[in-house]
């Protein structure tokens, strides 16, 4: 038996993150809501469980159930059903028990931040932050979370990860809009709850204190090193992508 996958784009301001909960409103319900009332009974998986305001420009979901609408339509009429918050991007079948999470071999997220008034077309996906901040600070700190490390330090009470040790193949800072928006950008093979967050967070409290001490106890002492604290706020945080490599999802991708 088939899987139905559908690569998602969400606007996550109004959601209680992406996993479902009970009498909340999340990513999850809406696309079951729609799913269940186009194609009947099903469960949904997520390749990534975000948080409450955080948002996903390209998330991927497995649909275990029936699918009775051609594939050629199910986009659009999805589409139609769904909240404007919720767009479907392509659709494909996979096999039986193909799971996202499982396949995933790397996650790029990215944090905006905007310094000053917001225009209306990035209020809703931007932190802004006035304050100011050391830029070469910010810039040299997000390469030293490049490289195979232990993030115990950089995750929230509540973690169920069986380890703490990620991979991070890129982290950087990138200026743009004259200076206006700082944009951080980071790809690893895995993370933990919060880890972006906490990353983020550390480095802007470098940045606006000078002070770089306590992520480089946390990145060389993991386990004797005060967790990270300062929790960068949701909205500035975007899951870019996910990336799978296998036919069945390359097939979905060139859809």
């Amino acid at each position: 038996m088939a899987q139905l996958a559908l690569r998602i784009s969400y606007d996550g301001t109004d959601y209680h993150g992406f996993q479902w909960q009970r009498e909340q409103d999340t990513v999850q319900s809406a696309l079951e809501h729609s799913l269940r009332s186009l194609l009947g009974p099903g469960t949904l998986t997520g390749g990534s469980r975000t948080d409450r305001g955080v948002h996903a420009e390209d998330q991927i979901v497995v649909w275990d159930g029936v699918c009775p609408v051609p594939l050629a339509r199910l986009e659009k009429v999805l589409n139609h059903r769904l909240p404007l918050s919720i767009r479907v991007m392509a659709v494909g079948m996979v096999p039986d028990g193909w799971d996202p999470r499982r396949k995933a071999t790397a996650k790029y997220y990215r944090y905006q931040i905007w310094r000053g008034p917001v225009p209306a077309n990035w209020a809703r996906f931007v932190t802004r932050m006035d304050e100011p901040l050391a830029l070469p600070i910010l810039v040299d700190t997000a390469r030293w979370f490049e490289g195979r490390h232990d993030f115990a330090s950089f995750r929230s009470m509540g973690s169920s990860a069986r380890t703490t040790t990620r991979q991070v193949f890129t982290s950087r800072w990138e200026i743009c809009q004259g200076g206006r928006a700082l944009i951080y950008r980071v790809g690893a093979n895995g993370f933990l709850y919060h880890m972006v967050r906490l990353m983020v967070g550390a480095m802007l409290e470098a940045a606006r204190t000078g002070n770089t001490g306590n992520i480089t106890q946390a990145l060389n002492n993991p386990g004797s090193a005060t967790r990270m604290n300062k929790l960068a706020p949701p909205q500035g945080l975007i899951l870019e992508r996910i990336e799978i490599d296998d036919k069945w999802f390359r097939a979905i991708e060139e859809g």
